[in-house]
C-alpha cells in the first residue's frame, strides 16, 4: 500500500522530519534581564553595624587641656601582643582600669580620651571602650598623640 501524499507530493512522514522545532533564545534573555533588574533594584541592603564617631571639626587644635580621665596606649614592644596602657600617669591593666573609672571624681569621670600610637591593636582599644562603658562613663573620645 502506498502512502498517502499531501498537498505538496510529499509524504507525511518526510513533511514531520522537516519541521524541527525552533527555540528562540531573546525572549528568554529578556526575561532573564528583566528578572534581574527586578531583583537589583527590589533588594535593600543592611547597613553594617558599627560604632558612630563624631570628628571634631577642621581647624587648630585646642591648647586647653581637656577634662577628663586620659589612657594612653603605646605600641607594643618586642614580644608583646598589647601595648603599655598609662593612666593618670600609672601603668595599669585592664583589671586594675575598672577600679580607677569606677573610683574616678564625678567632675572627670564623664568622660575618657584614649591617646593610642600607630600600631597598637584595635582590640586592646575595644577593650578599653568596654571597660569605660561598664564603668559607667558615656562619652569616649580619640586623640593622636603628637610625633616625638
Amino acid at each position: 500500500m502506498p502512502e498517502p501524499r499531501g498537498p505538496s507530493g510529499m509524504t507525511r512522514l518526510a513533511a514531520r522530519e522537516r519541521k524541527s522545532a525552533k527555540l528562540d533564545m531573546a525572549p528568554m534573555i529578556d526575561c532573564v534581564f528583566l528578572l534581574l533588574i527586578f531583583f537589583m533594584v527590589s533588594t535593600t541592603f543592611s547597613p553594617m553595624p558599627g560604632i558612630r564617631v563624631q570628628l571634631p571639626p577642621p581647624g587648630k587644635p585646642s591648647p586647653d587641656k581637656p577634662k577628663g580621665l586620659i589612657v594612653r596606649i603605646a605600641n607594643p614592644e618586642g614580644v608583646q601582643e598589647e601595648g603599655t596602657m598609662i593612666l593618670n600617669d600609672e601603668i595599669v591593666g585592664f583589671n586594675q582600669m575598672f577600679n580607677v573609672f569606677i573610683t574616678a571624681p564625678e567632675e572627670i569621670k564623664n568622660m575618657l580620651i584614649i591617646q593610642s600610637e600607630r600600631n597598637v591593636l584595635h582590640e586592646q582599644i575595644i577593650k578599653v571602650m568596654d571597660i569605660a562603658k561598664q564603668a559607667g562613663i558615656d562619652k569616649i573620645g580619640f586623640a593622636m598623640v603628637a610625633k616625638d
